[in-house]
């Protein structure tokens, strides 16, 4: 088998925490390059991880290396550029959720991607929960009926990331709803069969962003309370096009218990199911039963964000994309544009996915 060659554009936290030990430890790759606007951290990842070659440009990168696959790890405003000049040098693309700020500007990575014959997949591990695999082993044999509710839960109670670029609105494209949200719209409309949705009606707030005594029991760094620009809530229901509701909760900071929660919950015709812990519900033989699957694995997002970086691998082999294609990334943040317009006109929203 041949050598991939990969180069990693933005190299903070998600890029050193998952991509490059992700591709490290798989056979028969090899990152040879990597980038960053600031030369003393793609210097020191360079030498942190022993990568041959460093650039702060990461033009002069896809032009001075011959790369096979290229990881977009920037800021999510920052998605579109590198991701269609990639993709225009030849190479496959695992761009970080989500896939833009825009679904306009995740549209055109995708017709750049077409255009050039490559593969663009958004880096989406939750699908790779071992919960979610066991839950969507019961979706799609049928054996939960048809899925007529679907709800998807991530709250926080003081989790608000303070590092980066987190608060920026005009870089980050928003608050809770696209950092961790979105996590969460993904997975319950994969586990649903990713059903083309219709309308939205949903709202993003700053409820407790500009609080001082929220602020200081952060479980990371106390925020600054006079630069929170972006939502710490958003809430939505959303119309899927066979009639059947996905409601959304999210949270960075939110009257919960404990430090908060991620879950899934289904209802079908046939049965339900919870995600975390997994438990299917269902009729049999006149007794109405709460089945809890012997799982062998429980959650780990590193793990997940592995199997993330092999899929992609796999996809370039197979020649097509074995998880989270950019068509279902734009149709992703299709949902969520229609959230921040619903939350600025009032109304209910038609969804308009541009692809």
């Amino acid at each position: 088998m041949k050598e991939f060659k990969v180069g990693i554009i933005g190299c903070g936290g998600i890029a050193q925490n998952a991509h490059i030990p992700g591709f490290q430890r798989l056979e028969n790759v090899k990152v040879v390059a990597c980038c960053d606007v600031v030369e003393s951290v793609a210097k020191s990842v360079a030498e942190k991880f022993s990568i041959p070659r460093y650039y702060t440009d990461y033009a002069k990168m896809l032009k001075s290396e011959k790369l096979d696959a290229v990881s977009v790890c920037t800021p999510n405003a920052l998605h579109k550029e590198p991701t269609i000049m990639a993709l225009e040098q030849g190479a496959h693309v695992l761009v970080e959720k989500p896939i833009a700020t825009s679904a306009e500007d995740g549209a055109a990575m995708v017709r750049a991607a077409r255009r050039a014959g490559r593969i663009l997949i958004v880096g989406f591990q939750e699908r790779f929960n071992p919960y979610a695999l066991l839950i969507k082993r019961f979706v799609d044999s049928g054996d939960l009926g048809w899925i007529h509710y679907n709800r998807a839960v991530y709250l926080r109670r003081r989790g608000v990331p303070t590092w980066g670029v987190f608060l920026d609105k005009k870089i980050q494209g928003g608050g809770a709803l696209i950092d961790i949200g979105v996590h969460a719209l993904d997975l319950a409309m994969y586990l649903q069969g990713f059903k083309k949705p219709v309308s939205v009606l949903g709202r993003a707030y700053t409820l407790l962003g500009r609080d001082k005594e929220a602020a200081k029991a952060n479980i990371w760094e106390p925020w600054d309370t006079e630069k929170f620009e972006v939502d710490d809530n958003a809430f939505a229901v959303v119309t899927l096009e066979d009639g059947s509701f996905l409601v959304l909760e999210t949270a960075w900071a939110s009257h919960v218990k404990s430090t908060g929660t991620s879950n899934i919950y289904l209802r079908g015709t046939r049965g339900g199911a919870q995600l975390d812990p997994p438990e299917i519900y269902m009729d049999r033989n006149g007794v109405a039963l709460d089945m809890t699957p012997m799982s062998r694995s429980k959650p780990d997002w590193r793990e997940q964000s592995y199997i993330k970086m092999q899929k992609f691998i796999e996809s370039i082999i197979a020649e097509k994309p074995l998880y989270a294609p950019g068509e279902e990334g734009v149709v992703v943040q299709s949902i969520i544009d229609t959230i921040y317009r619903s939350t600025e006109t009032g109304r209910l929203e038609p969804v308009r996915i541009p692809l």
